[in-house]
């Protein structure tokens, strides 16, 4: 039970500690009533007036005081559990924000590794694919050089056709004109065109007979490197005939100071 020297609040019915001083104010209904330091701010937007003249001070008997002692005491050691608590608390969460934060690093490093290693990978895929693009363009070059190949062997075994590019040749060479001289010397002659052996390039002999002797010539043909060397088989390339046991049969003519050949001539591509 409160003594008889407790001072109660008006508005909060809370009894003052000892010591603690309460301001007067006026209620419209109850009078005079005292009011806590709380409660001031709440008096004065009720509308209550305030007396100038200070309130007593409330006083507590002996036992009133102890059993605050008691009462502080027991909230001190409270509070003081709370605090220890609260420390706790806030150390287990440093230590979980630490284990987070290196959790958070760790998985930014592996991130950035991740990442590297997706670009050197990218950077692989990419010479990958520019290698492939390259090894399908050089295969399409090899097949169509490889064709190329195929088509000139093929024609290198025609020995007509070979022969109208021997013809071809020889006509562009300087040689002709020498026949052109030895035509107006001894007549026409006969022209006897041969496809000799299966070398590379193939050899193919031109040779011009007339009843005084003959002239022969070698054209080696390669349709792949596009080589027609002509050689000249007479020894010191003078334009001297030289004689010839054997008869030759004639399988080309000698037309307005070109090789012709029959049916019809290949031309140098």
């Amino acid at each position: 039970m409160p003594g008889s020297d407790e001072i109660q609040c008006g508005l909060c019915r809370r009894h003052l500690l000892t010591g603690e001083r309460p301001a007067r104010f006026e209620d419209p209904r109850n009078g005079p009533v005292p009011v806590c330091p709380l409660c001031v701010e709440r008096a004065e937007r009720s509308g209550w007036e305030r007396h100038e003249d200070p309130a007593p001070v409330a006083a507590q008997s002996a036992d009133d005081a102890d059993r605050a002692v008691r009462l502080l005491q027991a909230e001190v050691t409270t509070l003081r559990s709370q605090l220890t608590t609260t420390i706790d608390t806030l150390e287990d969460t440093r230590e979980h924000t630490t284990e987070r934060e290196t959790e958070l690093e760790t998985l930014a490093a592996r991130l950035a590794d991740a990442e590297a290693e997706g670009a050197a990978l990218r950077a692989a895929l990419a010479e990958a694919e520019r290698r492939r693009e390259q090894a399908l363009h050089d295969l399409e070059e090899s097949r169509t050089a490889q064709q190329a190949i195929l088509r000139a062997r093929r024609r290198e075994a025609d020995e007509v056709y070979l022969a109208g590019i021997a013809a071809e040749v020889f006509n562009r060479s300087p040689q002709a004109a020498t026949i052109g001289l030895l035509v107006g010397l001894h007549g026409t002659p006969g022209v006897r065109i041969d496809v000799v052996g299966a070398d590379l390039p193939r050899p193919v002999l031109i040779a011009f007979s007339w009843p005084q002797g003959v002239r022969d010539y070698r054209v080696d043909i390669d349709l792949v490197a596009r080589r027609f060397d002509l050689h000249d088989l007479v020894p010191g390339r003078d334009g001297r005939l030289v004689p010839r046991a054997e008869t030759l049969y004639a399988n080309a003519e000698w037309v307005d100071g070109r090789v012709v050949t029959a049916p019809a001539e290949p031309t140098i591509q």
